[in-house]
């Protein structure tokens, strides 16, 4: 398939603090070394390690203290052999230091310490640049800001980066029969919930989802729409309207509304079959089933890969190995998403499908995956160890 230009997400400069989630736009490289000076590990005494190498209870070294390190502050002078230096956990050490003991291996008396045990005290070092040295790159662009991230960030004295703005992607609600929440349900409607679970699922990735009125079967009402969410933000994500019946307006109007137009009208996957990819200048629009498993199945699939283009980032979404604990038996012909409940047993994860139709929402509400079915497999045996894709979440947790 072509390639076709996607505008980037705009860039900006922003401190660290309410960075969690955003998506970097630079490389970004330590600016210092991390940590900065040797530092102890343990409370205790820097001693030179040569110097307690036969210490034991029986027969204690015995070493003078020459000196004690403040947090905060540099370590005293250079460490003599036959000396020792009282240093907290994260003090500088002293230039010479080769270990440090335990205080809990140690007894003070007077102005000298008894060393009872020098096993391991060179492990107790944390070496100047041990964690990052100046210069390393830490992140490339494309990198989800964790908390674990931006600690390493401000470690390194990174005070701000340049991420991306979050781009507006307006959502498209199309169907008579829609009704939100909150208002009385009338004969032949249904509740409105696409538009919720879509911008929801926009949020997640990084994304402003910019809502509009629903729109009503009405060609010319549509094509009015489509134009202004069009000239205001930097994609279109239509719910409904794409399939073949005589009021699914979505292909000839995006077809209409400028090059290159439709690029995919249609796959052969389950649930999803009717998805429309599309691209007005370098907007892309997608034309989601209006079914909402099939909708979300398909936003996670599909469009999902074709947005976070414009962050010039790829759906890196790892999947989680899983046994099935029934079997999937599917028709020939297509591919299958099937969506499955994960869960953890003795010998590891499991995946339990959750099967029904795709206008059934309690699929999606209770399910943490998808597993993927290829065209030509009918049938995955129960207890099949399977890859299973997670969902897009902002949180983990259940």
């Amino acid at each position: 398939m072509a390639e076709f230009p996607i505008r980037k997400a705009k860039v900006e400069r922003a401190a660290l603090n309410h960075l969690e989630g955003r998506i970097l736009a630079q490389a970004v490289l330590a600016p210092e070394d991390v940590p900065s000076f040797d530092r102890s590990m343990v409370d205790g005494f820097a001693i030179i390690a040569e110097d307690v190498r036969t210490a034991s209870r029986e027969t204690p070294v015995r070493l003078r203290v020459s000196g004690e390190v403040s947090m905060g502050k540099a370590a005293p002078a250079r460490l003599e052999r036959g000396s020792a230096v009282i240093v907290p956990t994260g003090g500088a050490l002293p230039k010479g230091t080769t270990g440090v003991v335990k205080i809990e291996d140690t007894e003070t008396k007077d102005a000298e310490v008894l060393v009872f045990d020098g096993l391991d005290c060179a492990d107790r070092i944390n070496r100047t640049r041990s964690d990052v040295a100046a210069g390393d790159l830490l992140f490339e662009p494309g990198r989800v800001l964790d908390p674990p991230a931006l600690g390493l960030l401000a470690a390194a004295g990174v005070d701000a980066v340049d991420i991306y703005a979050s781009p507006r992607i307006a959502v498209l609600i199309t169907g008579d029969e829609l009704v939100p929440p909150g208002v009385q349900l009338g004969p032949g409607q249904i509740r409105e919930s696409n538009g919720v679970m879509i911008c929801a699922a926009l949020c997640a990735l990084g994304f402003t989802p910019q809502g509009y009125e629903r729109v009503a079967d009405d060609r010319d009402v549509f094509a009015r729409v489509l134009s202004k969410a069009l000239d205001e933000c930097d994609g279109v994500m239509i719910s409904g309207g794409s399939s073949v019946g005589t009021r699914d307006y979505t292909p000839g109007l995006v077809s209409e509304a400028g090059e290159p137009g439709v690029v995919v009208h249609g796959v052969r996957v389950r649930p999803g079959r009717p998805v429309l990819l599309a691209m007005v200048g370098d907007r892309p629009v997608i034309g989601l089933p209006g079914n909402p498993v099939s909708a979300l199945v398909m936003l996670e699939a599909l469009a999902k890969p074709i947005l976070l283009r414009m962050f010039n980032k790829v759906d890196s979404t790892l999947p989680l190995r899983a046994r099935l604990t029934a079997p999937i038996d599917v028709e020939p012909g297509l591919e299958y998403r099937i969506p499955v409940q994960l869960n953890r047993s003795g010998d590891g994860l499991t995946a339990t499908p959750i099967l029904g139709t795709s206008s059934q929402l309690h699929i999606l509400a209770f399910a943490d995956a998808i597993v993927v079915v290829p065209e030509g497999t009918t049938l995955i045996p129960a207890r099949t160890w399977v890859d299973a894709v997670p969902f897009t979440r902002t949180r983990t947790l259940r």
